[in-house]
This record gives structure tokens, C-alpha cells and sequence, in this order.
């Protein structure tokens, strides 16, 4: 543990400043907080340590994006601090996405007393343990607790869980709660930091690989959104002509296998299902995000393994054989390795994607709508290390499209709008020198508006607002236009425009609404040297039926060829 000067003071609440020191000790770098008074013993043991980055967030749902965010980036759990009730339930959002992309994550939620929590006083609610359907482990602190080598224990045991998902620890400190003690050096976990251990691994189960081993076997494999690590482009690639492939872009970028289930529904014959229907499928990741798609693999009921040490239990398609536990990387070089170097069915999905490719490129237009936005985007945007996509339309459109970015993100684990701007604000303040960009509809920013009420705030991300008139995603379905009652409840259009936002939050702020503004404002945007918003504004009824029609028009061209 590093010297700290002699002069610096910390908590003179134990618990909260043994946490910390245990935390710092096992690699914490980075914590948000969210000001308060009920954690100011935890605020105060943050402050001794002058090598934590500490960011403030006034909002707490926004906070724990950040730290998700950060998780995301880094591969490691950042912490993030609340005070007492609704507060600490404004965690859950972040924790229960964490919990789903499996990214670490350390929420500590401060607690009123455990003598005085049924007494009905202010900031108060039932916190031990609500979160435990979304953590990977929680522990209750209780104001009596002050043996240093059991709370070393509990902080070791939280960073080290941690480290597959959420934690959460509920602290209850009874005031004083601003009381400080001069921070000793030398005082620290007397015990060497816990490091985490790798799951076992396992070699492919021997049913998949029966099937493997068969003359010309019919493997599906689907890469869906994996959060951490680098992306598998290079996996993939190597297993192109040796399975079908699908690869989303939030785990696979880069790869050049189709990366769109939507677009690979386009024109699909179920009289045809035959000649697709694969002997097993092996997934990677996250879910598929086209319900067309996944309801296809369900009907099929072919065997399902899936792939990596993830915890969850994904039955995708209610057909789970069971789980390969092995890195990805190293999984997915081990099924090139036993598959024939040329295989037929692997061959004809190929051809089908070449052929989706060209009907793709002949169904497009110049129109001025979501899709030609995305596109632009996609070809222009310069080199960005991450570019963050807002769940929604937003998400789906990225998957048409090759981007000019080393990854691609979005928080595809519940699949919520909320938080999407600050975990992208999180990353970037995580890595402060590499560009971020965050790509948004108009819902998902004015629903996260506080992740930019940060301090510091980053100096590295652009913000882009597609602006279409809220809730585009609704006009893809049928269900809401059907009901009558689509402009008045689905459709959430509260902002003609969101130059107000930005000059609220004293973001430089660039329009573009059509064709002849489109080069210019991009360049304002991008030649910008700190962060800023540049809006784009498209017709939201105009959007969703050029979708439709374009997935309509692929279909045409694909039963005709």
C-alpha cells in the first residue's frame, strides 16, 4: 500500500474506512459518488486516498452507469457510493445490467442504523438485500461491525466476486457522521490482495463434439454482445468457411460474417427451412436482438451449447444441452480447429450473406431518414476508440453497418434506454485519452440527461442526438400503429429540439437537419476540440416506413435473383 502523508485525515467510522483501504489495496482506481449525508463516512475514507480518481454524480441512477461504464472499459470494478433510501434503490438499474453483461461492479449503499430503520424516519428504506436477484454476492455492515480483520474479509470477498458481475454492500453508520481521524500510513490489509481466480475449463462436451466430428456437419454459431475483452473478428473470421456464422457487432466487430439478424431475416422462405436447419447451434455472448431470428432457432429445437464462464444461464432458444466453460477465444479456435477446413452448409449460408449484401446495396437510396443517417455516420464518423449505441433503434441500426471504431458498445444486457449516455460517460472518463463517441435517439438522452451532471466532466466524448420525434422503435411494430394510440402513449416526442439541453449542461452544440446541412455541421462537430452534441434531425414516420419498405424491397430482390 503506497505512504500517504501524515497530515491527511480519514472517517473515524471503522468499517468505512477499512473497506476502502481494503479496496484500494486490491486495485481500486476509480469510485463515484453521489453527494449526500448518510455516506459521508465513506466520502471522507475516499478522500484519504489521493490515488483514487473520485467522481461526483448527482444523480444516483446516472452514478452507477458511471460505474458500469467504467467496468466496461477497464475490465475492472469501479465503486460507486449512495446515501440512504430511494437513493440507494437508484443503483438497481446499472446492477441489474451489470448483473446480465457480467461486468464488475461494486455498490455500496449507505443505511440509517439498523435500531432505527421501522422508525418511519427520513431517507429510509428496506435496503438489506435488494438487490440480490441481480448480484453475484451482498453482504449487510452493520454499525456494530469494527473487527478489521473481518471487514478486510468482507472487502476481499466483495472485490473478488465482483469480478464476475455486481456486488452490494448495505453500511449503516450512526452519527456522528462527519467525525475524522488522522490517516495512518502503514495500517492497511495486513493480508495480500485477492486475486482472482479463473473458472475451470472445460474442453468441448463430448455430445458437441460427436456432432462436430461427423461428415460435413451443420453448426450454427452466434456471436451475440460480449461487454469485455477484445473484439473476436479474428475467431470468427477463421471459422467462416467452416460454419454459418452470425456476428453481432457489439462482440464481433470487424468480422466478416453477417452482422445484422435482422437484415438475414429479409426475404426468408420457411418453406426452405430445410436446407437451414443446422445440427447444433453454439453461442457466444448475449442473446440475438432480432425476435424473428430467435424465434426461427426456437422453432428449429436443435441442441444449443453455449460457449464462455459466463454465470447466467442462457436457454436462448429453450433447446440448452448445456455450457462448453471455456474462454471464447480459445473455444472458438478449438471449433476451427475440429471442423473441416471446407464445409457445405457453411458455404451456403456464405452465399446467402453475399446475397443479402447485394440486395442491400441495390435497395438503398438518398432519402433523409434514420437509415441513410446511420449509414453517413458509419463512413464518415473519424477513427473513435469506443462508440457507445443507445439501446432501441439506435442499437439495431449499428448492425448494418461497418464503424470506424476499435469496439462497439451498447448495454444489451437488460436492453434499457436508461443510463446509456453515462456509461459512455463513464468509459471516457476511465480513459481520458482516447475518443468515445455516444450515439443516441432522442428518448435515450433526454431519459439520462443527468449522466453528463458530472464533475470532472470528459474532455474526450462527442455526443450525437438522433432526434426523430421519440419512440421510433414503435412505429416498427405493429402492435402500437394497430392500437390507435400510438402518437399519444408510444411515441414519447417532448423534444421539437435539444438545443436547450445542451445550452443547460454548456455542451457546444451543432444542428443538422437535411442533406445540404449534413457536411457542414459534421465537420463543426468533429473538428470540435472538447466534447460536444451535434443533433440530426429525421422524419420519425418517414424512418420507420423507409425500414420497412427497404427490408421489403431486400426480399423482392433475393426471390427474384
Amino acid at each position: 500500500m503506497s505512504d500517504y502523508l501524515c497530515a491527511m485525515s480519514t472517517t473515524d467510522h471503522i468499517s468505512a474506512d477499512r473497506l476502502i483501504r481494503t479496496w484500494v489495496a486490491c486495485g481500486l482506481t476509480h469510485a463515484v459518488v453521489s453527494p449526500g449525508s448518510r455516506n459521508a463516512p465513506l466520502i471522507l475514507a475516499l478522500s484519504s486516498h489521493p490515488s483514487l480518481e473520485v467522481v461526483v454524480a448527482l444523480d444516483e441512477r446516472s452514478a452507477a452507469h458511471l460505474a458500469l461504464g467504467m467496468g466496461i472499459q477497464s475490465g475492472r470494478p469501479a465503486l460507486v457510493v449512495s446515501t440512504s433510501g430511494t437513493a440507494a434503490v437508484n443503483h438497481g438499474p446499472a446492477i441489474a445490467e451489470a448483473f446480465y453483461q457480467e461486468v464488475p461492479l461494486i455498490s455500496v449503499t449507505a443505511d440509517r442504523p439498523s435500531r432505527n430503520r421501522n422508525w418511519g424516519l427520513g431517507q429510509s428504506a428496506m435496503q438489506t438485500g435488494m438487490f440480490d436477484a441481480h448480484t453475484r454476492w451482498s453482504c449487510e455492515v452493520t454499525e456494530f461491525q469494527k473487527d478489521i480483520h473481518d471487514l478486510d474479509e468482507i472487502a476481499r470477498t466483495a472485490w473478488g466476486k465482483s469480478q464476475q458481475g455486481p456486488v452490494h454492500i448495505n453500511i449503516s453508520f450512526d452519527e456522528p457522521l462527519y467525525g475524522q481521524n488522522e490517516f495512518v500510513k502503514g495500517t492497511g490489509p495486513v493480508s495480500e490482495p485477492l486475486i482472482f481466480q479463473m473458472p475451470e475449463t472445460q474442453q468441448m462436451p463430448d455430445d458437441l463434439q460427436d456432432i462436430v466430428c461427423q461428415h460435413d456437419p451443420r453448426i450454427l454459431l452466434h456471436i451475440g454482445p460480449v461487454a469485455l475483452g477484445p473484439s473476436l473478428s479474428t475467431e470468427v473470421d477463421a471459422l467462416i468457411e467452416r460454419c454459418a456464422v452470425v456476428a453481432d457487432v457489439f462482440g464481433a466487430h470487424g468480422s466478416g460474417a453477417e452482422s445484422s439478424t435482422m437484415r438475414w431475416m429479409c426475404g426468408w422462405d420457411r418453406q426452405a427451412d430445410e436446407q437451414w436447419i443446422p445440427d447444433a447451434i453454439v453461442t457466444v455472448g448475449l442473446p440475438p436482438m432480432d425476435k424473428r431470428f430467435r424465434s426461427l432457432i426456437v422453432d428449429w429445437g436443435v441442441p444449443h451449447w453455449h460457449l464462455g464462464h459466463e454465470e447466467n444461464d442462457w436457454n436462448m432458444f429453450g433447446s440448452k444441452v448445456g455450457q462448453w466453460r471455456m474462454d471464447a477465444k480459445n473455444g472458438l479456435n478449438e471449433l476451427a480447429d475440429a471442423l473441416p477446413a471446407f464445409n457445405g452448409y457453411a458455404q451456403r449460408w456464405e452465399v446467402r450473406r453475399i446475397q443479402l449484401e447485394a440486395a442491400d446495396m441495390r435497395s438503398r437510396n438518398d432519402e433523409w431518414v434514420d437509415f441513410n443517417v446511420y449509414r453517413w455516420l458509419a463512413e464518415h464518423l473519424p477513427k473513435a476508440g469506443r462508440i457507445h449505441f443507445a439501446n432501441s433503434t439506435s442499437a439495431r441500426y449499428a448492425q448494418w453497418f461497418q464503424w470506424n471504431a476499435s469496439r462497439l458498445c451498447a448495454n444489451r444486457g437488460v436492453a434499457g434506454i436508461d443510463g446509456c449516455l453515462s456509461t459512455a460517460v463513464g468509459d471516457a472518463l476511465m480513459d481520458s485519452d482516447t475518443p468515445v463517441v455516444a450515439i443516441l435517439g432522442d428518448a435515450a438522452w433526454l431519459y439520462d440527461l443527468n449522466g453528463w451532471h458530472v464533475n470532472p466532466r470528459p474532455n474526450n466524448l462527442k455526443i450525437i442526438v438522433i432526434n426523430n420525434g421519440g419512440g421510433n422503435i414503435f412505429r416498427w411494430l405493429k402492435g402500437p400503429a394497430d392500437s390507435g394510440l400510438l402518437e399519444r402513449f408510444f411515441e414519447s416526442g417532448f423534444a421539437t429540439n435539444v438545443r436547450g439541453t445542451a445550452e443547460q449542461l454548456a455542451l457546444p452544440y451543432f444542428l443538422i437537419d437535411g442533406w445540404d446541412s449534413m457536411e457542414t455541421g459534421f465537420q463543426s462537430w468533429a473538428n470540435n476540440s472538447g466534447s460536444c452534441l451535434l443533433e440530426i434531425q429525421t422524419p420519425g414516420e418517414a424512418s420507420a416506413n423507409h425500414v420497412r419498405n427497404h427490408c421489403d424491397t431486400m426480399g423482392e430482390w433475393l426471390r427474384d435473383s
